[in-house]
């Protein structure tokens, strides 16, 4: 049996504490003595992100679990591998043996298809392989790797009958990469729980006169994921997201070159520059995912103001909730060891995955 001390934080409640544990949390006891020498946080769970330390999703499985084990050093104990925008093809062989890693005790919970039903005048960094809905091609992804999450465009044709059929094998659909209009979003929300791909960015936006995705996420949103690098989006915005949506979460939307040195890379087969943490496609202004870990957008955060508890909230509780998966993102009992330890000024100082002491 194992024990941890510290100020336990959770996006609820925190307090001095012991806790006992395994794989998963035996016990956990407040401590009067209010001196403590580390916060106590639940491990990062990061539901979009593509590569890292110069791997990438689309890479296939080694590369899927170097990537994995990078995030895990930072402190992101649940990871979707996300894919981008690709053929069948492409993104069947990325994902062969995907559901082996996921058995091999990482920190790999799922994925999440970024496309390619996607609108091809909003693909931003994602190439232009774009298709049109297909049953087929989410039977034979899902026959060897879970799907967690799928992010389309509800405007592009036969939606009607896909997006039902989405929900009814357990995939969580995420409007983006989308012009919809309002009430094209709106149709779905009154009966599916719709969550939104990197808020604010690559979606139709909240004009006054022709209301779109974003609109539909601030007022009618229960979930949405968005990305704390402070480039993607100002923490004025944030904020407002925050108060509108009470399910929002942060995201990386880390790719292979987050973790390099600045330079030319490649990203979903187009060229990209990296400068301190700022990717952009070659030669423009814009913006090709992220080179943050959840570690540094937990800082950001705090930086922004938002409390410790908040923090935890946007980073961990808020994302397993969204998934339903209750024994992640909350330390209490029975839910599995995962956590990040900070010393006082928030530096990371050690990870544990179900129970096991990782750095």
């Amino acid at each position: 049996m194992k024990n941890l001390k510290g100020k336990i934080i959770n996006h609820n409640n925190s307090f001095v504490g012991e806790i006992i544990f395994e794989e998963r949390i035996n016990n956990i006891h407040k401590i009067e003595d209010i001196q403590f020498e580390n916060y106590i946080i639940p491990g990062f769970v990061d539901l979009h992100c593509h590569g890292g330390n110069g791997f990438d999703v689309m890479d296939g499985y080694n590369s899927i679990k170097n990537l994995a084990s990078y995030h895990l050093s930072k402190g992101t104990t649940s990871l979707l591998a996300t894919t981008w925008t690709s053929t069948f093809e492409h993104i069947y062989k990325a994902l062969d043996g995907f559901n082996e890693l996921i058995n091999l005790n990482s920190n790999l919970i799922g994925v999440h298809l970024e496309g390619p039903f996607i609108n091809p005048n909003k693909l931003g960094a994602q190439p232009p392989l774009n298709q049109k809905p297909s049953f087929e091609f989410i039977e034979k992804i899902k026959s060897i790797a879970d799907i967690k999450a799928i992010t389309l465009a509800p405007e592009i044709e036969n939606m009607e009958e896909f997006i039902p059929y989405l929900h009814k094998n357990n995939i969580n659909i995420q409007f983006g990469h989308s012009l919809a209009d309002y009430s094209c979003c709106k149709k779905y929300l009154k009966n599916f729980n719709i969550g939104f791909t990197h808020l604010y960015n690559a979606m139709s936006g909240n004009d006054h006169r022709k209301p779109g995705v974003l609109t539909a996420a601030l007022n009618e949103g229960n979930f949405a994921e968005i990305i704390c690098d402070k480039m993607h989006v100002s923490e004025q915005a944030i904020k407002i997201a925050k108060k509108c949506i009470s399910g929002l979460y942060a995201i990386t939307d880390s790719i292979s070159a987050n973790g390099l040195k600045d330079g030319f890379y490649k990203f979903a087969e187009t060229d990209i520059q990296k400068k301190a943490n700022r990717i952009t496609l070659k030669e423009t202004e814009t913006l090709a995912g992220s080179a943050i870990t959840m570690h540094e957008t937990f800082l950001n955060l705090v930086k922004m103001n938002f409390s410790l508890e908040e923090a935890v909230e946007m980073t961990s509780y808020n994302a397993s909730k969204y998934l339903n998966k209750n024994d992640i993102g909350l330390i209490k009992e029975k839910n599995l060891s995962n956590f990040v330890i900070l010393d006082k000024n928030l530096n990371l100082k050690a990870v544990y995955l179900n129970g096991k002491k990782i750095i």
